[in-house]
């Protein structure tokens, strides 16, 4: 998948008071602090998300001039970040390119929670499939954790699998047919 020819569209979606685009690495610190103050808010909650050590700017960076950093504005102001990545050989090894996207490092800063960025962000990913003629998104979560319930309502399923360790976490993979 080329990110560099994609049309308005898939470039950017408002959808409901906000909007989403691709962001370039000038928006890799932003990003960086709004999965920081998510991952906080969940290990108050009891949900280790991600450690620290897993954030490094260096792969926002790389990620930016991707063309695969998403960001959520309401106004002028990030609200929403996510990586928007046309493989996963970590996760999804065994996937034949270019028949899926994955969804990674996704997070709302606290003062926009509870106004529909996740459900933002997934439309993004959603139209830019289907731009790109692609039918499925994916995605890996904390197994038994509250964000494998709001995937189910955004129309992910858990693979038939058993859960799987990585890093410290215990994980499974879901994905959502278009």
């Amino acid at each position: 998948m080329e990110t560099g020819c994609l049309n308005d569209h898939a470039r950017r979606s408002d959808v409901r008071g906000g909007h989403v685009i691709r962001v370039g690495p000038e928006f890799a610190g932003e990003a960086l602090s709004i999965l920081r103050e998510a991952a906080a808010w969940a290990l108050s909650r009891g949900v280790g998300v991600w450690a620290d050590a897993e954030l490094r700017e260096g792969d926002f960076l790389t990620a930016a001039e991707l063309g695969q950093l998403l960001m959520g504005f309401c106004g002028d102001r990030p609200a929403a970040t996510m990586l928007l990545q046309s493989s996963d050989l970590v996760y999804w090894p065994d996937a034949a390119p270019n028949t899926a996207l994955y969804l990674h490092k996704i997070a709302v800063r606290r003062e926009f929670a509870g106004h529909g960025w996740l459900t933002r962000l997934i439309d993004f990913a959603v139209n830019d499939a289907r731009y790109h003629g692609i039918r499925w998104l994916r995605l890996d979560t904390l197994c038994g954790s509250p964000l494998e319930g709001l995937y189910a309502q955004h129309g992910f399923a858990a693979l038939k699998e058993a859960p799987f360790v990585a890093g410290s976490h215990l994980m499974i993979r879901m994905e959502r047919e278009l």
